[in-house]
């Protein structure tokens, strides 16, 4: 890879601080998802997202967690994180994005899904 590394818009300290503070709130899809691609409800989903890292993930996709970081489509101002995360919890990979609410300050999670191999290996 050329270039800078690219780093997550929000310290990953910060949103486990929202997470345990329980200023958090995953979107009704996500959590139908996580149910039907892990059998994963709110507590999983929670105890799952403070596992990851903000490591880059091309730089070792089996440890490395953070993908990349872009402009929210439809809260202007805001970014939002992506992870991919290879056997993170009970043997499963999991691919989320999420951001800081801008005029709340709590964690959305917008998507959270088994992310698939497909996904590994492309780029």
């Amino acid at each position: 890879m050329t270039g800078p590394v690219p780093k997550p818009s929000y310290l990953l300290a910060e949103v486990k601080l929202l997470i345990q503070q329980n200023k958090i709130r995953i979107n009704p899809n996500s959590l139908q998802t996580a149910y039907d691609d892990f059998g994963w409800r709110f507590p999983e989903i929670k105890k799952c997202l403070l596992r990851l890292n903000d490591k880059y993930h091309l730089d070792n996709r089996n440890e490395n967690h953070f993908y990349k970081t872009e402009p929210h489509y439809f809260v202007p101002n805001t970014m939002m994180d992506y992870y991919r995360a290879v056997d993170i919890m009970e043997g499963f990979n999991v691919y989320t994005h999420f951001y800081v609410h801008p005029n709340f300050g709590n964690l959305i999670v917008s998507s959270f899904r088994e992310l698939d191999l497909h996904e590994l290996r492309a780029l």
